[in-house]
């Protein structure tokens, strides 16, 4: 077992213990020509946050249980929610690991006005995943302030069990596909990790886009359950929701909108902090047998054979009980002139940090291998990109280019929780090569699921031949949308019937759509659901 004290997390120990003191107000330290900037400060101790389609941030605090909102960078002085049946059970410290833990936003903002939240519940120990509905100025045409009434509350998930304040996780992603994923610690019970019917140590993934409108509680689980989900036959309602088990504590996940894939970091347990990828549906990360790539003594089944090991681990006792890993995402520019991007050099590198070291790192796939990337000038050290981010629990990539965190709190003191940004070099500073566009990109089709056509959204940076076909899983040709025709640059699109090359209609199930021109093949995948 760990040894810490179970009544406190890793962040309340790091807090507590005499002697600690957090960096004081200042920022991260950024290599050469990047910026760290302070833009909200005396929050209380802010956990998570998600934008809004027009930029606009949400940020969740997780002892007060408020919703904040920033409009144009600036703190609104009204919560937009306050939700009085959220639970925190860290008595002796500002813990993080307990409270108000996560917020997502509808992808059909703002036609679908919701507020996705997950928090530990007064009513007992368990964690609730619920649906809030927003009011105000939703389209953001006037002051931007928002409301979400806590009367409007969508109970989805009420069965998440919560016996200590260790190992919640608590982040909420929706994945380009639509579907929501929620990461859940393994509550310090090691062996529910390879339980399917326990939610526990899992990444689970939810179809909410049919629930009805207004408050209430869900009482079947077959309505948010995906049909393509990997257990979705398992006889368990909850087994049928999991989309990756064998986790210990998944906190800060992200997901790489042009890949779908997530990247899980996963809080170690004495040996190894760890970077997981699940790029495919059922996977298992190997918990409690495995702690990174090290095998571990445990009294659990052993049912290792097949676990999947992380893409990167490093060891964490140099940081005795402090370290816990905190995901930052994979780095896409949200579009190439973004005020305050990354160089071009930063596209589809991978960012962490370490909540109680406070050094944050950049690592760079290289044929399918995911290593340190090279250093920069004015990194702290050649393996660290930047450091003094201890207590960092989320960010995100706003829609400036820049990189947004929360920090919970400097030095554990309560109305010190702050929000920042990282901004890029200066575009057209000598620092920051000159974006160069990609020759062609190819868009996640859309709707999937479908039930009848598909359309097939992509861009050419330059008249190009193209060929857009569609695939079974087996690479069966089933369909052919441009054989070789030369197409203008720009945006274009085609769409697809959902038949084959005959006029029928396909069998339900993924599909694989292909666009090839001379520059290269990229490739997607879309859900018929018949």
């Amino acid at each position: 077992m760990t040894p810490l004290p179970r009544i406190v997390s890793a962040l309340g120990l790091l807090l507590c213990i005499a002697g600690f003191t957090a960096p004081a107000r200042g920022g991260a330290r950024v290599p050469a020509g990047f910026v760290d900037e302070l833009l909200a400060a005396h929050l209380d101790y802010p956990v998570a946050m998600a934008f809004l389609p027009d930029g606009r941030l949400l940020v969740t605090e997780k002892n007060s249980a408020r919703i904040r909102l920033l409009v144009n960078t600036q703190l609104s002085a009204l919560p937009v929610a306050t939700m009085d049946s959220v639970r925190s059970m860290c008595g002796l410290s500002p813990c993080i690991e307990s409270g108000f833990l996560g917020i997502a936003v509808d992808p059909g903002w703002p036609a679908r006005p919701y507020l996705y939240v997950m928090y530990d519940w007064t009513g007992g120990p368990y964690l609730r995943l619920a649906r809030l509905t927003a009011a105000g100025d939703l389209d953001h045409t006037g002051d931007g302030s928002l409301t979400a009434d806590p009367e409007s509350e969508y109970v989805i998930l009420g069965e998440l069990r919560d016996l200590n304040p260790e190992h919640n996780g608590g982040t909420l992603r929706f994945a380009p596909d639509g579907m929501l994923v929620l990461g859940v610690g393994d509550d310090d019970e090691r062996c529910l990790a390879q339980i399917l019917s326990v939610p526990a140590g899992k990444l689970l993934r939810l179809d909410v886009g049919s629930l009805p409108p207004g408050p209430g509680v869900l009482a079947d689980y077959s309505l948010i359950t995906p049909p393509d989900n990997p257990f979705v036959a398992n006889p368990d309602s909850l087994a049928r929701l999991v989309w990756a088990s064998g986790l210990r504590n998944p906190w800060n996940f992200h997901i790489d909108p042009p890949t779908g894939r997530l990247f899980v970091p996963d809080v170690g347990e004495i040996l190894n902090e760890e970077v997981s990828l699940a790029d495919a549906p059922g996977l298992q990360f190997g918990w409690p047998w495995y702690e990174g790539y090290t095998r571990t003594t445990t009294t659990c089944l052993d049912d290792s054979t097949g676990s999947r090991a992380p893409i990167y681990m490093y060891d964490r006792s140099a940081f005795g009980s402090f370290a816990a890993i905190m995901g930052a995402g994979v780095y896409r520019r949200p579009t190439p002139t973004a005020p305050h991007a990354f160089p071009a050099e930063y596209e589809g590198d991978y960012f962490f940090s370490d909540l109680g070291a406070g050094f944050m790192r950049r690592l760079k796939e290289t044929d399918g291998v995911w290593s340190i990337a090279p250093p920069v000038p004015g990194q702290p050290n050649a393996t660290d990109w930047a450091n003094r981010l201890e207590t960092v629990t989320d960010y995100r990539v706003g829609p400036d280019g820049a990189l947004w965190y929360v920090k919970n709190s400097v030095a554990g003191a309560p109305g010190t929780g702050e929000v920042h940004r990282i901004h890029g070099p200066p575009i057209g500073g000598v620092s920051v090569p000159p974006a160069v566009p990609a020759p062609f990109r190819l868009d996640r089709p859309y709707p999937s699921p479908s039930r009848g056509s598909v359309t097939i959204g992509f861009t050419l940076a330059r008249p190009a031949i193209v060929r857009l076909s569609i695939h079974d899983l087996s690479g069966r040709a089933v369909r052919t949308l441009a054989s070789g025709e030369r197409l203008p640059g720009g945006a274009l699109a085609r769409v697809w019937d959902g038949c084959d090359s005959e006029g029928r209609p396909v069998p339900a199930g993924l599909y694989v759509v292909t666009l090839a021109t001379p520059e290269g093949v990229a490739s997607s995948r879309c859900l018929i659901a018949r």
